[in-house]
């Protein structure tokens, strides 16, 4: 077992986090000081303290009291910020969702999650409604933007009842130990489970991640994954307000056009990024790249950074890319790389207030260079799944530990390495086989652009190796490449190792964080 660095401070017994994370500003004397770039507007910390304040009045004039839950359903904005606060703010839960989802998506988390308020968008509207057809939830829609044209009964207007709201709101004197909010977990092999976290929990991790990748009040930050995806809410917006840092928002899609386009516009200093999106910025032509010199921090999450697309990246733009690790159970980052010590394929070493050790099929712990399941704990952990009795009892476990799921290896200096999924490893002519070495392996053919690699069983029941391919040259220059990247791979690999077959494709699928969707990936062999 290894401990991270303890942190000397003090939770409050009053806590309430739309206060911790916002009218801290205020109370320091930033309240003019810019918090957010949007589009072609810049909102300062009164104004964004005065947003939040009437979404509260809101909120509560709608009916929501403490403990009631919130969802949000909107693209990036503003208005996301102040109803994520406002719920915080009125003792409320927070929640959120993805805005690609379908009707049937949507129908699940409002049965889950069953909210109070929903707040929706142009973009999320209609199939939200459609979702909410045969639900008892939620008591009333409010709709953000300019479109808010033809609303239903229970459907009403944000921006106008808004104008008309009190900028004034008394904050619910919230304990502690109160729930404040819900993490998701991402979903990709099934339905997105919730997992409730209190108001220390978010505190601990600001704690924690400020000795890593302390924020100042110089600093502009860019997101490039969604606020619906913890790491970019708390990491790159919350824990950024807090510090007194701007963030920079937008609504779109992210594409790497549009992430140089707001580096050359805004200069942001740090950067929370996704391989996906490194590996996208790489492959842009120089001439139409912005200079990025303006970067003193570049942080990345989601999937495992390889040493290959990390060196490609510090040898593009120049700055080092801190890799973290965390999820939705725990509440915070346990490892990450830290500025200037950063081990290229590592996930870094433990971070501050988290404890980790490796296990055996026994509990028993494994010595160091051998793989073994990970499990974390702190007191940031979260202690159940919303309505999964059996699944959280396999994942939540005694003394407090979180069975993560992941398969890691330490090594003499702490670091430690990814190897992968333990319900992904496969079992191949009877040897265990991970698919991610044999990704992380294909990653570095020069041919490839991106890849995933799963064991899918076929019409007998047998385990196969399967690859799906997005090559540099697109789909058309898949009629010689299978050979050329089993060849590829037997000089590296041994043999039963190989992907039997090869699946490509113009484009791998992504969830709403920029992972690889391998749900997606699996039913398409189905």
């Amino acid at each position: 077992m290894i401990k991270g660095e303890l942190v000397e401070f003090s939770v409050p017994e009053r806590l309430n986090l739309g206060s911790y994370y916002l009218d801290v500003n205020l109370e320091n004397g930033r309240g003019d000081k810019t918090a957010l770039y949007y589009q072609d507007r810049t909102y300062s910390f009164l104004d964004l303290w005065r947003l939040t304040n009437r979404v509260g009045n809101v909120f509560k004039g709608l009916g929501v009291e403490p403990e009631n839950r919130v969802l949000l359903i909107l693209e990036d904005s503003p208005e996301w910020v102040a109803a994520w606060l406002a719920a915080m703010k009125v003792g409320a839960v927070g929640t959120h969702a993805y805005t690609y989802l379908k009707p049937h998506d949507y129908a699940y988390l409002l049965n889950l999650v069953k909210p109070k308020v929903v707040v929706v968008d142009k973009t999320t509207l209609e199939r939200v409604r459609e979702g909410a057809k045969n639900a008892r939830y939620p008591k009333a829609f409010l709709v953000a933007g300019e479109s808010t044209r033809d609303l239903k009964p229970g459907e009403f207007s944000l921006g106008e009842m808004i104008g008309s709201a009190d900028d004034r709101l008394e904050t619910e004197p919230t304990h502690r130990d109160d729930l404040a909010f819900w993490n998701f977990t991402g979903g990709t092999t099934g339905k997105p489970k919730g997992v409730p976290h209190m108001h220390r929990d978010s505190v601990l991790s600001y704690q924690s991640f400020s000795r890593i990748l302390g924020y100042n009040t110089d600093d502009i930050v860019l997101l490039v994954p969604k606020l619906f995806f913890h790491y970019a809410r708390d990491n790159g917006l919350l824990f950024a307000l807090r510090s007194g840092a701007a963030v920079i928002l937008f609504g779109e899609r992210a594409t790497a056009p549009l992430i140089f386009e707001l580096i050359g516009k805004f200069r942001p200093t740090a950067m929370l990024n996704v391989p996906t999106m490194m590996r996208a910025m790489i492959q842009t032509p120089k001439h139409e790249r912005s200079d990025v010199s303006c970067l003193r921090r570049c942080l990345s999450s989601g999937e495992v950074l390889s040493p290959q697309l990390y060196d490609e990246w510090l040898s593009n733009f120049g700055t080092e890319v801190l890799d973290r690790f965390g999820s939705a159970e725990s509440g915070m980052g346990y490892l990450c790389n830290r500025p200037g010590k950063v081990r290229p394929g590592s996930s870094g070493t433990v971070t501050p207030l988290a404890e980790i050790k490796l296990v055996d099929d026994d509990g028993s712990e494994v010595p160091r260079g051998q793989p073994g399941l990970l499990l974390t704990r702190s007191d940031a952990s979260a202690q159940y799944y919303v309505r999964e009795h059996e699944k959280s009892k396999a994942t939540f476990l005694g003394d407090e530990w979180i069975n993560t799921g992941d398969i890691f290896i330490q090594d003499e200096q702490d670091y430690f390495w990814h190897v992968g999924r333990a319900d992904e490893m496969v079992k191949v002519s009877g040897v265990w086989v991970s698919p991610l070495e044999v990704e992380r392996t294909l990653q570095e053919c020069p041919r490839v652009r991106e890849c995933a690699v799963l064991g899918i069983k076929d019409g007998d029941g047998l385990t196969k190796i399967q690859a799906f391919v997005a090559l540099r040259d697109g789909a058309e220059g898949a009629a010689d490449a299978q050979n050329e990247l089993q060849r590829f791979l037997r000089e590296r690999l041994a043999p039963h190792k190989i992907p039997r077959s090869f699946d490509f494709l113009d484009e791998l699928p992504k969830t709403g964080q920029g992972k690889i969707d391998r749900r997606v990936l699996r039913e398409r062999r189905l």
